[in-house]
């Protein structure tokens, strides 16, 4: 029975509105909330305008100014790399490194955001106050103000936040953290709603969907988190809202702050403190991350409360200061641990001394090539004070560098180019973009090692030999010779030698499809992917071929 089909489909999307149509339906008939009334008394028309713009915003620099659009957007040229590439601190907050950083962020900031902006509140809300009768009591400049923070928020992400940054998240914490301590119990709805609008958005894309099990390169999921801006934009709002909560006398309940902000980290992965010790290594502190999210909870409440019981007599200082004072010091530390990343002097240098490396490619300012074992140079540039050695990670795979931009970064892993044998790498910057293509082509010796060339190429250009391995040894031993492929500089070369007593005895070129070679008296035969090796009646599978073009 098929259960793919387009009948099972249409039918599970009506199947889908239905359901949510008739859920929403029976939650204001039964409880008589009027949800646009409800919006209509602090937001103009009820609609959260300061949330559309936003929502509109990221969809133009993604699709527009990253080139999205044309089907892969530019991501190295808008991250903000340091203080000497100011397009990419400025581009970076509002930037995304893919459609499913995009979606996420988006999703999050259609949640969150409008919970931030009703308490935010387009109209005044001291008593007494009348809409229009100043700037402060203006609904559109409310917008405005509110649209500004969003942008003030956005660059102190990218200015503050250690290590090259891109993509919205950092934000979307701070508008949860602003909800946390102004709507505590708005700020939780948010949290189960931001999984169900997920729910709902995934639904409506693949109402059906078939999926088998496969073997993928997916890095661990709590490293893919960005802890540092996340953290920043979560302080910086919980702060803004302390600002709002305590200028308008109205503070919440701690115990809803307290379990607000707990649910919050959680929820949110805040707990992931790790250390990449490459592209492909990391290391996570698990018990010290949860630790700090109860830590967390307990300090954004105590900031909130009402008490003013002191802590130091003689000075006077109470907890909620001493609260507030820890926020204050957490964003401070954040910007101090910024400072030598945003003054890091980047060398685009991508080790020419190894052999191996054969050739890279020039778009502009941008060098794209193919790297193994080497150190990271922007993770090298930087320079801690007080520690002489400096940091150090080697990596591998395919690099783009840049100069002018202090640019370098690792875009494609490689075990994710192993896995696929293609990518396409996308580089460019304001206003122009450009694509290199990375092919990987191996030969696997049976029981032994992979040999494999890397090459790149511009639109236009013929390839060009980027990377090449050593040899592969295959297990078998024929008559006591030991056979190996290796990769050679020529275009699709490899060829086969046969060792003995370690040393190269002869060698000749891996024939073509369904061609024979002969050397020593062993036949060589291509025949599909197989390279086999015939010795009188005995036919044994050398090594078997994948090409990355496909």
């Amino acid at each position: 029975m098929a259960f793919d089909g387009p009948l099972v489909g249409w039918g599970s999307l009506v199947a889908l509105l239905v359901g949510v149509g008739v859920s929403l339906v029976a939650l204001v008939r039964l409880s008589d909330w009027q949800p646009l009334a409800t919006a209509r008394r602090r937001l103009l028309l009820g609609v959260p305008v300061g949330t559309v713009v936003t929502f509109l915003f990221l969809n133009l620099v993604f699709w527009v100014v990253q080139g999205a659009a044309d089907g892969q957007p530019v991501v190295v040229g808008f991250r903000s790399w340091s203080l000497f590439y100011p397009v990419g601190m400025v581009a970076a907050p509002f930037a995304h490194n893919g459609l499913g950083h995009l979606t996420g962020n988006v999703l999050a900031t259609l949640v969150f955001a409008p919970v931030a902006e009703y308490a935010w509140s387009h109209y005044p809300t001291e008593r007494g106050s009348v809409s229009f009768s100043s700037l402060g009591t203006n609904p559109f400049a409310r917008v405005g103000a509110f649209l500004l923070a969003v942008f003030a928020v956005g660059l102190a992400t990218s200015l503050f936040t250690p290590g090259a940054l891109i993509g919205f998240s950092g934000v979307v914490f701070a508008f949860a953290g602003f909800a946390l301590v102004t709507r505590p119990l708005l700020a939780v709805a948010a949290i189960v709603g931001q999984q169900a609008v997920g729910l709902v958005y995934f639904g409506l894309q693949n109402p059906v969907l078939t999926a088998t099990t496969q073997t993928r390169v997916v890095a661990p999921s709590w490293a893919n988190v960005a802890i540092q801006g996340h953290a920043l934009g979560l302080v910086l709002g919980v702060v803004l809202g302390l600002l709002v909560v305590r200028r308008r006398d109205r503070t919440p309940d701690v115990r809803h702050v307290w379990f607000a902000a707990l649910v919050f980290a959680v929820s949110q992965a805040l707990y992931a403190f790790y250390v990449p010790l490459s592209t492909e290594r990391f290391v996570l502190f698990r018990g010290l991350g949860t630790a700090a999210v109860f830590l967390l909870a307990a300090v954004v409440a105590t900031a909130v409360a009402e008490t003013d019981r002191t802590v130091l007599a003689r000075i006077d200082l109470s907890r909620r200061e001493v609260a507030t004072g820890l926020l204050l010091a957490v964003l401070f530390a954040l910007a101090l641990a910024a400072v030598p990343y945003n003054l890091a002097d980047v060398s685009g240098d991508v080790n020419p001394e190894d052999p191996n490396t054969a050739g890279s490619v020039e778009v502009r300012d941008y060098t794209v090539a193919y790297v193994e074992g080497v150190p990271n140079q922007y993770v090298e540039a930087v320079r801690i004070p007080f520690i002489d050695r400096g940091l150090s990670v080697n990596e591998s795979g395919v690099v783009v560098t840049s100069d002018r931009r202090n640019a370098w970064e690792v875009v494609v892993s490689r075990s994710r180019l192993a896995f696929r044998g293609r990518a396409s790498v996308a580089v460019g910057g304001l206003g122009w973009r450009e694509r290199v293509v990375v092919n990987r082509t191996q030969w696997s010796a049976t029981g032994g090692g992979t040999a494999y060339k890397v090459y790149l190429r511009r639109p236009g250009q013929p390839r060009r030999l980027a990377y090449g391995s050593d040899p592969a040894t295959a297990e078998p031993v024929v008559n006591g010779t030991t056979i190996r492929v290796a990769p050679v500089p020529q275009p699709g070369g490899y060829r086969v030698e046969l060792l003995e007593n370690d040393t190269i005895a002869a060698t000749t070129p891996v024939p073509l499809e369904g061609a024979n070679r002969t050397l020593r008296g062993l036949t060589f035969n291509r025949t599909g992917s197989k390279l086999r090796v015939v010795e009188g009646d005995t036919v044994l599978t050398i090594a078997t071929y994948r090409s990355g073009r496909r």
